[in-house]
């Protein structure tokens, strides 16, 4: 078998050589295919697997928005994306399966000043103000220091979390716990220093994070009771299996106070979300029901047009290939070869030139995303990118064994379906139609 294989390597090899536009043209197609699929599920790797500082995606359940309705038909509604500080504080703090609770509001427009220690100030655009189980729901790598505490955010401390980079900025270096500086006037200290974050993670990108008790809207949002706010929830369960537990818990306990209040009626349309569901709603800042079908069926439909279009290319080229090669075929038929060892002598052959444009393909397609990370990577939330963060790839999102495993997929789907259909048609010829095919 090997040595088969070996002299169907050897004998594709020579075509190549002997045929090298169609070699090209074929390499090229093949490349071009696997770097759209591969761009598209870079993306989607980025987005939804487990990656730094997210790596509990897998098990986290997401709150986005809030619908107000009066109860007497009044038509008075209010939507906002996100709920109230007094939802998270009161109403969503223990539920039997539920692991960390994590907030955050994200201050994406205001320009904040910042003072260093020397006197010297500078603005930075976006605040993020979290609970304290925002660190328990997200996994930071903290290079010096710890996180704020739930007595700290309860009782209005100054501290800060900071970024690698801001603690460079401020202080020249990363051991910056204990160091103090002025945020819009106001003292903190900083009590933990964090690894850089990308902006291809909006849901915790940023370089500064203070307490939520912080924001004076979340304050006042506490003291009326309103369900409806600014700040976006996420769930995280024990495991995968007990989201489902958790998501009744939830639902069950906004029906009840529902029930308790005369006035409005809040809604969360079918929330909490899965973590990769809740991506899209985020991009789309609506409150309305998202069904895992509807959102899925556009990208699949994009893939199997990256997959399908460049396939049918490909058979016809490899049908006009095998036309010119029938005599070639009818003669080793003549002396005994069957159907099964010439068509496996094509999909060989095939499959090296496959195997080329996939390779090829691959480094096209890390070429893209590393060139358009800022626009391609917030395909799904580009409206709330964190300003001033960068959209840096790092390793972990471009090398990893799912994506490897998804190029090789689709290169053997690539090769079959462009040359398993038009061999088997061109076999399908007697050995003397196939040997006089050029007489």
């Amino acid at each position: 078998m090997i040595s088969m294989i070996k002299v169907y390597f050897k004998q594709a090899c020579t075509l190549m050589k002997q045929h090298r536009l169609f070699t090209g043209i074929y390499i090229l197609g093949t490349g071009l295919s696997i770097a759209l699929v591969m761009t598209l599920f870079i993306i989607f790797y980025v987005k939804f697997a487990p990656i730094y500082p997210e790596y509990n995606r897998n098990r986290t359940l997401t709150i986005k928005a809030m619908l107000r309705t009066a109860k007497d038909n009044s038509g008075n509604w209010s939507l906002n994306s996100g709920v109230s500080y007094y939802m998270v504080s009161e109403l969503l703090k223990e539920f039997p399966h539920m692991e960390a609770l994590g907030a955050t509001m994200m201050d994406y427009w205001s320009e904040n000043t910042l003072s260093r220690p020397d006197g010297e100030s500078f603005v930075l655009k976006g605040v993020n103000y979290t609970n304290a189980g925002f660190w328990q729901a997200f996994t930071f790598d903290f290079i010096q220091g710890i996180p704020y505490t739930p007595e700290q955010e309860e009782g209005r401390i100054p501290v800060a979390v900071i970024s690698a980079a801001l603690s460079q900025r401020l202080f020249a270096t990363t051991a910056s716990t204990g160091r103090k500086f002025l945020l819009n006037g106001r003292e903190f200290t900083v009590c933990g220093v964090v690894k850089d974050v990308s902006n291809a993670t909006p849901a915790t990108a940023g370089n500064l994070w203070v307490p939520l008790s912080h924001d004076a809207l979340t304050l006042f949002s506490k003291s009326t009771g309103d369900l409806v706010g600014n700040i976006q929830v996420y769930l995280v369960a024990p495991t995968a299996a007990d989201k489902g537990a958790l998501r009744e818990e939830v639902i069950n306990m906004l029906a009840t106070y529902n029930s308790q209040i005369e006035e409005y009626c809040f809604d969360m349309y079918n929330q909490p979300d899965d973590y990769w569901l809740g991506t899209f709603r985020e991009a789309s800042y609506d409150c309305g029901q998202l069904e895992p079908w509807d959102v899925l069926k556009k990208y699949i439909f994009i893939l199997l047009a990256f997959l399908i279009i460049p396939a049918l290319n490909l058979s016809g080229m490899i049908s006009s290939r095998m036309d010119s090669r029938l005599s070639e075929v009818g003669v080793r038929k003549a002396y005994g070869a069957s159907n099964g060892n010439l068509v496996t002598q094509v999909l060989w052959e095939n499959l090296l030139l496959t195997c080329i444009g996939g390779v090829l393909g691959l480094l096209l397609s890390y070429l893209i995303v590393l060139n358009s990370s800022s626009w391609i990577l917030t395909l799904f939330d580009s409206w709330i990118s964190s300003p001033g963060q960068d959209y840096a790839i790092t390793f972990e999102m471009l090398f990893n064994p799912v994506i490897f495993c998804s190029a090789l997929l689709f290169c053997i789907v690539l090769n079959l379906g462009s040359a398993l259909i038009p061999t088997i048609w061109a076999l399908r010829k007697s050995i003397i139609s196939s040997i006089h095919s050029k007489l």
